[in-house]
């Protein structure tokens, strides 16, 4: 069985805010003012993001991932289809992870499995395909009625991953996209399609739908205490459920981490972009305050029954990501991994054995990190930490999962 796939995740923060922006700034998303956009300073910000990712494929990362955001300092890819496009021309190897485009927010789903197909045969088919309903935040933000917005991404999935596999022109009389003639031109490269990823907050509705359609299932969360465990654990038993069988590659997630040649370097080295990212792009997201401006009255974040398995193991006085106060409850959290190689290597090692997970989406720059802090942790990732896990990760793989053929599914990463 194959190794661990590791995974170079690039958010693409605005990283010039003013240093007091914490304290007046109401929210980094929804409300965030534009005019604090510095065209002289951010001119080339995009080409220095991409010609990061360009460096991780160039170290033999196993792909690049991008997704959608919009009205925020977070993530400056309202559209993640041009940077993936860019990537087709500067990267040979890896795969192309858009996780994903927020289908309910597009008005024609077809757009989506037009530039999908575009970006697989660009990329001779190193696409994988992520679709995303996208939280309160971006369905307030396009006005998104949020009562339908599940069933209308489920109807968009289905109608994108038909229009590749279906021979056109085809009637689709859907509820919220009636078409009279799907006939997509050109087709994706790859057969019978694209891998297709969806992330997902523990929703349990969202593991079935997930489970039916044999794809990949990514957790949306930055903490990996007990949760990832207990959400692997839960896929799992729905795959089997549905007569299917869990293997790693089926299952990722997220993760932050910063290495150096020690421990103590490591935290001088990326604390300023660390706490940049916590205080200012998370607030209004992952932070108590701002957060409601970024909800309107009435507008569900999650499904009721995903609400119920989050308060399960909600512990009171519990603080958001972005609430930590110091480098200790931070690491507490186990949301961000940093230290020297053995430190890492270490730490993600015991995250892979306990959660048997076979995609991990890296973060390596944090906020406002300069550049060339960001390239020394990738290369010296991919030099010193990568090949430990995946020498440690194939043997533990090929033991636990042994008879298993990932290869029969159309979504295992190859």
């Amino acid at each position: 069985m194959q190794p661990v796939q590791l995974f170079c995740w690039h958010f693409m923060a605005y990283p010039y805010l003013d240093k007091d922006f914490d304290k007046s700034g109401h929210s980094g998303w929804v409300t965030v003012p534009n005019k604090l956009w510095d065209n002289n300073k951010a001119r080339g910000l995009y080409q220095e993001y991409i010609d990061q990712l360009a460096l991780a494929d160039q170290l033999g990362f196993d792909g690049m991932v991008l997704n959608e955001h919009h009205q925020n300092i977070y993530g400056l890819m309202p559209s993640p289809n041009l940077i993936a496009s860019a990537l087709t021309q500067c990267t040979s190897r890896g795969k192309i992870v858009v996780l994903g485009n927020l289908l309910p927010l597009h008005m024609n789903p077809m757009r989506v499995a037009e530039e999908y197909a575009m970006l697989d045969q660009m990329s001779n088919g190193r696409l994988i395909a992520g679709f995303a309903p996208g939280g309160g935040r971006e369905t307030f933000n396009y006005d998104v009625p949020s009562a339908n917005t599940r069933e209308k991404f489920w109807e968009a999935a289905d109608l994108i991953v038909r229009s590749w596999t279906d021979d056109g022109p085809f009637t689709h009389e859907g509820r919220y996209y009636p078409l009279r003639y799907v006939n997509l031109w050109p087709k994706p490269l790859q057969k019978p399609f694209p891998p297709v990823w969806i992330p997902g907050s523990r929703s349990p509705a969202t593991m079935i739908e997930v489970a039916k359609r044999g794809y990949c299932y990514f957790l949306s969360s930055r903490s990996h205490g007990g949760e990832t465990h207990r959400a692997q654990q839960e896929f799992a038993k729905v795959l089997e459920d549905h007569g299917d069988k869990y293997h790693p590659f089926r299952f990722g997630i997220l993760m932050s981490v910063y290495v150096a040649d020690t421990d103590q370097q490591a935290r001088e080295e990326c604390e300023e972009g660390v706490w940049y990212f916590l205080k200012n792009c998370l607030k209004g997201h992952l932070r108590k305050e701002g957060r409601q401006l970024t909800y309107g009255p009435g507008v569900p974040y999650i499904p009721t029954a995903a609400w119920r398995e989050y308060m399960k193991g909600y512990k009171p006085g519990r603080k958001l990501l972005g609430d930590v106060e110091n480098w200790e409850e931070l690491e507490a959290s186990q949301s961000i991994i940093v230290g020297s190689p053995e430190t890492v290597a270490n730490r993600i090692r015991a995250l892979i054995e306990r959660a048997k997970v076979g995609n991990l989406l890296i973060q390596f720059q944090f906020g406002n990190m300069q550049d060339h802090l960001a390239r020394k942790n990738m290369k010296l990732f991919a030099e010193k930490v990568a090949p430990l896990l995946r020498h440690e990760s194939e043997k533990q793989f090929t033991k636990e999962f042994a008879g298993i053929d990932i290869g029969q599914s159309a979504q295992a990463v190859q």
